[in-house]
């Protein structure tokens, strides 16, 4: 399959003349290949961070009992909440998307009206398109990017745990197992509310190129996760480590956010210092 998808892959870009045979198989320059290397070490490092704190987590509900009734609670609860997290996982695929392209569409804009102005004498009035324009307009629609994918976080959430009693049977049907996800199971309905913001606000990072912050936030939230999953209430309760999951995310949340908002290149004080 992943062959077939990357000859598919190929053959598009093929036909639209975004590659050709004679470059394809041409090394890259040292300094084109630089910026590559630098932000795909940057989400390897994120990567790696989540692989080992989840890793931790189902470590922990593997040793918490040894009928193995916490370690299935924990995959069912854990598999429900992949299922529902695969839609934010689509608002950041688009938010990495959109933002990038709407500073692109302003600056083809701005490209198209100065080569008016070059050719047309006449006086006639054209709207002049700037950075401060393009930074406006992406702002604009990171800001419902946002709002739409905090939405969506709260219809998942709130689809997750509504669709227990029929969701939980389809994965055991072991009393014990039934009534032990339950629990957790509400804390990872939060957690998707909380995930709402989140993921737009990492894949308007991923689009802006901020990969070392957002390498910085990720590795801070899942230092704060395997932390609070050393406590004695992840050792001993399933929904401890659910716990230590959405606190730990409170991290994330601040981070990603925060960074949109007072740091990156969408911040509201780099927006206000260009216009004083």
């Amino acid at each position: 399959s992943e062959l077939v998808g990357g000859l598919t892959y190929l053959k598009l870009l093929l036909r639209r003349k975004l590659v050709r045979w004679s470059l394809l198989f041409r090394p890259p320059s040292l300094e084109s290949l630089l910026p590559l290397l630098q932000g795909g070490a940057a989400m390897l490092l994120r990567q790696l961070a989540i692989n080992v704190g989840f890793l931790v987590a189902t470590r922990r509900a593997q040793l918490m009992d040894p009928t193995g009734v916490a370690g299935a609670a924990y995959g069912i609860t854990m598999q429900m909440y992949s299922v529902g997290i695969i839609l934010l996982v689509a608002m950041q695929s688009t938010a990495a998307t959109l933002v990038p392209s709407t500073m692109a569409a302003v600056a083809a804009k701005k490209k198209k009206n100065d080569n008016d102005e070059q050719e047309s004498s006449n006086n006639k009035e054209t709207r002049s398109y700037s950075s401060d324009d393009a930074m406006s307009e992406a702002r604009a629609v990171g800001d419902r990017l946002l709002g739409w994918s905090s939405l969506v976080g709260l219809v998942v959430g709130g689809l997750n745990y509504a669709l227990l009693p029929v969701l939980v049977p389809v994965f055991s049907t072991l009393p014990e197992v039934q009534k032990a996800v339950y629990a957790p199971s509400l804390i990872a309905s939060l957690l998707h509310i909380m995930n709402g913001p989140v993921l737009a606000g990492e894949g308007i990072l991923m689009g802006l190129g901020c990969y070392r912050g957002l390498a910085f936030v990720t590795t801070a939230w899942i230092a704060a996760m395997v932390g609070l999953l050393s406590t004695s209430m992840a050792q001993k309760r399933i929904d401890g480590i659910m716990w230590s999951i959405l606190l730990s995310s409170i991290i994330q949340f601040v981070g990603v956010i925060g960074h949109y908002l007072k740091i990156g290149p969408l911040s509201l004080p780099s927006k206000k210092k260009k216009t004083t």
